[in-house]
């Protein structure tokens, strides 16, 4: 008994030191209830391929989350001029190691110079590392290198210029959807974010700005008075005079879904699908209220909302 005591009481002395490190300095990281298991998954596995800073812009911090996605955990706060690590780009998130916690920060927020805001003590005064200076490594980082200074414009979408291999059109050409439907991405990618509200439909006309990787940039009509930009799969795109438009009138009184399923929005916006009040199937028929020349507001089954033009058939 007295052994199990006297090891009872080495182990609690060797704890209590312990103990005190888990007490957060700064806010740096936020307080979390727990760790998943699954956490372990984010640590980069291979060196890094560049470094950077943090540039939060207007924000007062950016959050490093455990996953590529906004909905996952954030596991860090950022500051500007914070230095970081890069080890993967993932769609328009980057994978880097901050103050030695991994994890994802949205590409945007990350610059290559430091921010003119960060103050002059924040910036590393070490030479630059083995991995900056390199030379690029052929395959898979050679890759990575292509998009490592991905330009945005005000919706997210990745410009052109990004891409070394993109090929501008001397004019955009005029082209349409050929398949029932499909995305339009915010990257050259199908494994990139896309615009959920966002699709193409069969013979919706779009402009073709030029072409990279398998992927067109083109331009359509938002319904909200500005061109929508993107990138869809060229096999899904046919250059040429789209097909005469159907189901615009603003003289109809009646009409149906000729689609498969068509959103009813609160709302004439598909700005997102926060709107999005009722889904309702092909043959479903209405009466019609108004028309803005993208939006009939409708009334089905003793219901009100909007519907797109290019989901129906009006009469």
């Amino acid at each position: 008994m007295k052994r199990i005591a006297k090891l009872l009481t080495i182990y609690a002395f060797v704890l209590l030191p312990l103990t005190g490190c888990g007490v957060i300095q700064n806010e740096t990281i936020p307080v979390q209830s727990a760790v998943p298991d699954t956490e372990a998954s984010t640590e980069p596995q291979n060196a890094s391929i560049s470094s950077g800073f943090v540039d939060t812009g207007s924000e007062a911090y950016a959050l490093v989350y455990q996953y590529p996605d906004a909905t996952s955990s954030p596991v860090a706060r950022a500051y500007t001029g914070d230095p970081v690590e890069i080890f993967a780009l993932q769609g328009q998130w980057y994978q880097v190691k901050l103050n030695d916690i991994s994890g994802y920060i949205n590409a945007a927020q990350v610059s290559f110079s430091v921010p003119q805001t960060a103050e002059a003590s924040e910036t590393p005064e070490t030479a630059p590392s083995a991995a900056e200076t390199a030379a690029p490594a052929p395959a898979e980082t050679q890759a990575v290198n292509v998009n490592i200074t991905l330009q945005y414009d005000g919706d997210g979408i990745v410009l052109p210029k990004s891409y070394t291999n993109y090929e501008s059109y001397s004019s955009g050409r005029n082209a349409y959807c050929s398949v029932e439907s499909c995305y339009i991405y915010k990257t050259a990618s199908t494994s990139g974010p896309r615009r959920e509200a966002d699709m193409l439909y069969k013979g919706d006309a779009v402009t073709v700005y030029g072409t990279y990787n398998g992927f067109y940039y083109i331009g359509t009509d938002s319904g909200s008075g500005y061109e929508l930009m993107g990138y869809v799969q060229t096999g899904k795109i046919t250059i040429g005079t789209p097909p005469a438009t159907v189901g615009k009138s603003y003289s109809a009184t009646s009409g149906y879904v000729d689609v498969a399923s068509c959103n009813v929005r609160s709302s004439p916006s598909k700005a997102d699908n926060s709107n999005v009040i009722d889904t309702i199937k092909k043959g479903t028929t209405f009466t019609v209220q108004s028309f803005d020349g993208y939006w009939y507001y409708i009334c089905y089954n003793g219901k009100y909302g909007y519907v797109s033009y290019k989901m129906v058939t009006v009469y």
